[in-house]
């Protein structure tokens, strides 16, 4: 509890954004969390069991998302980075202002999808509102992150932002998923499951809203970011190559398509084991995924503390192990308590990963450094290509190992096979992933003192210099 307190209580250098900004920076996460929330995991259940689209459908549709996100992410990224800043317009706030509208609508429109609509109807009304969901969603998303990156320019405004911004998240989840845990498991009411999730998403609106109105850009955030013309296609062929001599990009990629990539599903995971393999009611399970989130709270401000003891490399590389671990015990878990231990496990050591952004700002830094130009909206496009269909692709994964078992859409009841079926893909599948993703970050050069390098280099180029270079705009 001391380092807790010790977290929010630390002084910060002249010149470094202050406490009220960093809380700012991290607001926009929570309505975005709810959105990605209701999307990858609450309407996969939705969709199966008050639709009743047969889970292999389901899988597939999820597999083409991850495929639209393979097109739409990095040229999107580069379309980012040549958006030019103008001063009354912004530049990352007016994307951010833009894409939330539409996101939060085409979200909306997914609920009401008719079960008595023919299969290839529901099939074509739902890819085509997840397309158009990934499409301002990537935006935004791309958009979000790299204004963090320019805001908050050191490693420890960045790890500070982001334990914050890690909260957020979670409450975002909390509020988008506390309605399919009451509503998705045990008896279903599907009139009251829509109109619930509509005032949810009518609340994220104004989330939106109040998240987005305070954000401000300034000249100097944007001292030596590119914004030249020229093709997209052209462009990125020619900027990729960055991506590739970049060794610890490479690394930190292989390691988030093995190892994080398991975790993505999590929340879909529990669904399905609360409600047929553990048979819990809804209660029960709003409170598997509440209590768990809260543990994790109490921890969430140590994992920077820890990180710089450990940097934020091997501290991924440590929570690795007993997170993997603790997936594995999923598979002979019964009864409540035992899954409420597990799962507590789990969210505590998923959340190491909030280093992991801040890390991810590294490997930008590093490349601005190597080629002396910043290419932040390709690194996270690029990222996102190879990143997010992988959530795609666990989703098929699972619902595919379900239907191979004989799980049955809309079943109150499912076969003793069905639950070997969850017990494997909940557990197992993922355990084993995340303790082989943790491989390739041995070999990734970015380690506690490269971190510090490369936080002052930041610094130097998108806060100091700026500053001065506005100030002799100013004097002239």
């Amino acid at each position: 509890m001391k380092q807790t307190k010790g977290f929010w209580s630390r002084q910060k250098a002249e010149g470094y954004i202050t406490n009220k900004q960093k809380f700012q920076l991290a607001f926009p996460q929570m309505p975005l969390a709810i959105s990605n929330g209701l999307i990858h995991s609450a309407y996969i259940k939705f969709y199966t069991d008050i639709i009743g689209l047969d889970i292999e459908y389901v899988g597939i549709i999820w597999l083409l998302f991850g495929i639209w996100n393979a097109v739409n992410d990095p040229m999107m990224g580069v379309f980012i980075d040549r958006f030019k800043y103008k001063p009354k317009r912004g530049k990352y706030t007016y994307l951010l202002k833009v894409t939330a509208p539409i996101t939060v609508l085409s979200s909306a429109a997914m609920l009401y999808a008719q079960p008595g609509w023919p299969t290839w109807l529901i099939f074509g009304f739902l890819t085509i509102l997840l397309f158009i969901f990934d499409t301002t969603q990537t935006g935004y998303s791309i958009s979000y992150g790299n204004y963090i990156l320019v805001a908050a320019a050191s490693n420890e405004e960045r790890l500070d932002v982001s334990v914050i911004h890690m909260y957020a998240g979670q409450l975002g989840a909390f509020l988008s998923m506390i309605i399919p845990t009451l509503l998705l498991v045990g008896d279903v009411n599907p009139t009251l499951v829509v109109v619930l999730f509509t005032a949810v998403i009518l609340v994220n609106s104004l989330l939106y809203y109040f998240a987005l109105k305070p954000l401000k850009e300034s000249p100097a955030m944007f001292r030596d970011i590119r914004t030249d013309e020229g093709k997209l296609v052209e462009q990125l062929k020619r900027d990729a190559k960055s991506l590739i001599k970049s060794r610890p990009f490479v690394a930190y990629l292989i390691y988030q398509i093995i190892g994080r990539g398991a975790t993505i599903i999590l929340f879909t995971q529990l669904l399905y084991m609360a409600d047929h393999v553990l048979g819990m009611k809804g209660i029960q399970t709003t409170l598997l995924d509440v209590v768990p989130g809260l543990v994790m709270f109490l921890f969430l401000p140590l994992f920077p503390r820890i990180s710089k003891i450990t940097g934020m490399r091997n501290l991924l590389i440590l929570a690795s192990i007993p997170l993997g671990l603790s997936y594995m015990a999923l598979y002979f878990v019964n009864g409540f308590w035992p899954a409420m231990l597990v799962y507590i496990f789990i969210i505590v050591f998923t959340n190491v990963n909030v280093v992991g952004g801040p890390l991810f700002g590294a490997i930008i830094d590093e490349d601005e450094r190597r080629t002396g130009t910043r290419k932040a909206g390709l690194f996270t496009g690029m990222n996102a290509l190879l990143t997010i269909p992988v959530g795609g692709l666990h989703t098929m994964i699972f619902t595919s190992i379900l239907a191979f078992y004989g799980f049955a859409s809309g079943a109150g009841e499912q076969s003793e096979t069905a639950i070997f079926g969850i017990r494997m893909a909940s557990s197992f599948l993922p355990g084993i992933l995340i303790i082989l993703g943790m491989i390739p970050l041995f070999f990734m050069s970015i380690n506690k003192k490269v971190e510090a390098e490369l936080s002052d280099f930041s610094v130097h180029m998108h806060r100091l210099n700026g500053e001065r270079h506005a100030g002799k705009e100013d004097e002239e």
